[in-house]
């Protein structure tokens, strides 16, 4: 995608772990990227757009993920890029709290639930977006109209919200592991007030046919 009279934004969703085919809730646990997200990246990195910045949350399997996709570009590491805090749910896989009360009202009331030591959704979403504020600014400021963000599904989804052109809920978002989202704002300006970008695409994986 051309970014001579706008500015490209790619979003890219870390690589599946094995924690995340377990289903269990590693917010800030840092782990690693398996095996099989690692062949899921390499695919995407031939076919990602450019990047002149690459903001990455500071947790590994985002880390390593950043490194498959743009292996020898520089990277910044951003702490408010990381996952929402799952607090005393860290590290335990989704059945074995069904029974908990709190986590129950957690998965019918998330946005207004949380977890037990964990971050709240409001902390959560002023942080992403204090991020993003920044994220913006930063590069606009210095003419980078080549963007990519390397995080989670909770703070991708919450970019999604504010910057899509469509209009749609947190939960509606499917950002998929080791794939990306890149966000094309016609207008430099647009993107610099914060607007919603001009169109959005998938990132893809693998070679259309006909071209």
């Amino acid at each position: 995608m051309e970014s001579d009279h706008g500015v490209v934004l790619s979003l890219y969703r870390h690589g599946v772990t094995a924690e995340n085919q377990q289903k269990i809730y590693i917010g800030w646990t840092d782990v690693p990227v398996a095996a099989e997200g690692i062949e899921l990246l390499q695919q995407t990195k031939h076919f990602r757009p450019e990047a002149e910045r690459i903001i990455v949350s500071d947790l590994k399997r985002c880390v390593e993920s950043a490194d498959y996709l743009f292996p020898d570009q520089k990277k910044i590491y951003n702490k408010d890029l990381r996952e929402i805090h799952f607090g005393e749910w860290e590290g335990q896989a989704a059945e074995a709290l069904m029974n908990r009360e709190d986590f129950s009202g957690w998965l019918k009331d998330p946005e207004n639930m949380q977890p037990e030591n964990g971050e709240s959704f409001q902390v959560f979403s002023a942080r992403v977006h204090s991020a993003w504020e920044w994220i913006r600014e930063w590069c606009y400021q210095d003419g980078v109209d080549q963007i990519a963000i390397v995080s989670h599904g909770g703070p991708i989804r919450q970019l999604l919200v504010a910057l899509a052109p469509e209009s749609k809920s947190f939960w509606d978002w499917k950002p998929l592991h080791g794939q990306g989202l890149t966000l094309y704002w016609a207008d430099k300006d647009a993107f610099r007030r914060g607007e919603r970008c001009t169109s959005l695409s998938a990132v893809p994986i693998t070679a259309r046919e006909n071209g």
